[in-house]
């Protein structure tokens, strides 16, 4: 039987909540979302939030707040998830990317600085596969930070929980996620102002204009049972991936940050220094599914040059993901390090 790379770890638990809700009628945003809300408020440490029907909504109710319009600029860095550029184009902003570091999928601090100009309205950045990007000098940046806080939920950085001092938070619920409501998103913000701009587009008050932004309270009640266990999946895809960082220690391939186990581990990206073909056709003989870890970053999206982005490139060709999931047997787990301290 296949390995597969990705797998939402879904238990009877959810289940009971989604039916209870179900039994009840409860299918639009009711008391179980907001249950939820304000469940991920404590966590994250930010007064405002709302849970959206997908991750771009929550995107594009930040942006909103932000009032951008077609003289805006908002800095994305290129190695990043879609969805922000997805949400920027219904905005009519222009994006301005910034290449990440060599081995690294974040931008330096200096590179995004460079970038700002006065038509800069916004600056975002994520925390990809559970690694934290460095945010201590963006914090204290003029300009609004969007923290992309997806693959790290739940860590701290200095004994704070990460995202706590961004403008505004957002959150995807996909279902590779270590939170999953089956799709969804949540915008946070410590702003009113801007909690208010986004309240009222998110709808469910009629009279004026709104999106239909609202995620349902069956999906509230998943994410409640799945926040309940956060714990105790992050505490095993730590043991996961320290296995896995001590099967890398004796191959030629590389993982993107030594093992930290205050890191999420939302996923376990390796470089290997072989080509793609070679690659593939190993794992998959050793029945277990690889999967680039970013296969499309947002420069090739926008048709840009490959060469003007030269270490995001080179990431989403040579960086993949191996399987790293909390209901990984023990001997799938043997069997991806066996395969991955072999692989030549």
């Amino acid at each position: 039987m296949k390995i597969v790379s990705s797998k939402p770890t879904i238990t009877r638990k959810e289940l009971e909540g989604v039916l209870d809700c179900l039994i009840k009628d409860e299918l639009v945003t009711g008391s179980t979302v907001k249950t939820f809300e304000s469940a991920i408020s404590d966590l994250v440490g930010l007064k405002y939030v709302l849970a959206t029907s997908s991750v771009t909504a929550a995107w594009h109710l930040a942006f909103s707040a932000l009032e951008l319009d077609g003289e805006s600029e908002v800095i994305l860095p290129s190695f990043f998830p879609q969805a922000a550029l997805n949400a920027l184009q219904l905005t009519g902003a222009t994006p301005v990317l910034v290449d990440c570091d060599e081995n690294s999928p974040f931008p330096a601090t200096d590179d995004i600085k460079a970038k700002i100009t006065e038509k800069t309205k916004a600056v975002a950045i994520s925390h990809l596969f559970g690694y934290h990007a460095d945010i201590k000098e963006l914090y204290e940046l003029p300009i609004p930070l969007i923290e992309d806080i997806s693959q790290a939920i739940g860590t701290e950085i200095e004994d704070e929980s990460v995202g706590h001092g961004a403008a505004f938070c957002i959150l995807a619920f996909s279902p590779e996620m270590i939170l999953t409501t089956g799709n969804g998103g949540m915008v946070l913000t410590g702003n009113s102002r801007h909690f208010s701009t986004m309240r009222d587009l998110r709808g469910g008050k009629d009279g004026h204009i709104h999106f239909d932004y609202m995620m349902s309270d069956f999906q509230g009640a998943m994410g409640i049972s799945q926040l309940m266990k956060l714990k105790s999946f992050l505490k095993r895809r730590r043991s996961i991936a320290k296995i896995y960082a001590d099967a890398l220690r004796i191959t030629s391939h590389k993982s993107l940050f030594i093992y930290d186990d205050n890191f999420a581990y939302q996923s376990y990206p390796v470089i290997f220094d072989s080509p793609a073909e070679k690659a593939s056709k190993f794992w998959k003989k050793n029945g277990i599914e690889l999967a680039k870890a970013l296969e499309h970053p947002l420069h090739s999206i926008l048709g840009l040059r490959g060469l003007d982005y030269p270490n995001s490139d080179r990431l989403s060709k040579k960086l993949y993901a191996i399987p790293l999931y909390p209901t990984l047997t023990k001997k799938e787990i043997e069997k991806v390090a066996k395969s991955l301290s072999s692989f030549i």
